[in-house]
């Protein structure tokens, strides 16, 4: 694939990953494991969200290192990105008061951010900190599913246990991400002549 193609599908990614992170924040029916242990750690420790999640972002992109995959500096760059979607999203639009109309954007918000997620991984010049510790699970042989479900439990678990937000749309994300990126990402690569090699077989 171009680079010009990689770098585009990424700042898509980027920006429409945070739009539809800081969409879940402001409809209040659950967020993405990850945003549930930032909002947890923001809770306990009085600093800001956007701070706590450069601090969970860090230590995930250090696990993935740990791991053998190395950080790539568009992973930092997607850090930061999300960030300033997040903040730019709660800045400019107002808690919908309706439930009908969080509903429709919760769902929206869901199918965007799963979209952005295949982007970031399709793009392959560095995921959100999430996927770059998913994928270097995966490399050591586990099953994608079985990665993203980990992570996502780990996640949830820590950020409830903080008093972090939780919701529908929370366990929609925990029990779905793994099964909707398994089912995606396939056909997109064979699509984009761009194989991840991230089917290893399940040994979990």
């Amino acid at each position: 694939m171009r680079l010009w193609l990689r770098i585009l599908l990424f700042v898509c990614g980027v920006i429409i990953g945070g739009a539809s992170v800081g969409a879940l924040l402001l409809v209040r029916l659950g967020v993405a494991p990850y945003d549930v242990l930032n909002s947890g750690i923001a809770k306990q420790s009085g600093l800001n969200i956007g701070i706590t999640s450069w601090i969970v972002g860090a230590a995930s992109i250090l696990g993935a290192w740990a791991l053998g995959r190395r950080p790539r500096p568009f992973s930092v760059a997607a850090v930061g990105g999300f960030g300033a979607m997040i903040y730019l999203m709660l800045k400019t639009f107002d808690e919908p008061v309706s439930l009908l109309s969080r509903s429709l954007i919760l769902g929206l918000a869901l199918i965007a951010l799963w979209g952005a997620i295949t982007l970031l991984l399709l793009a392959r010049l560095g995921a959100g900190p999430a996927e770059e510790l998913m994928l270097a699970i995966v490399e050591r042989g586990v099953h994608l599913r079985h990665a993203r479900w980990g992570i996502e439990a780990v996640l949830f678990t820590a950020g409830f246990a903080l008093g972090g937000q939780v919701g529908v749309g929370t366990v929609i994300l925990v029990l779905a991400t793994g099964p909707v990126l398994a089912w995606a990402l396939p056909p997109l690569e064979g699509w984009l002549h761009e194989p991840l090699h991230i089917e290893a077989p399940p040994v979990i």
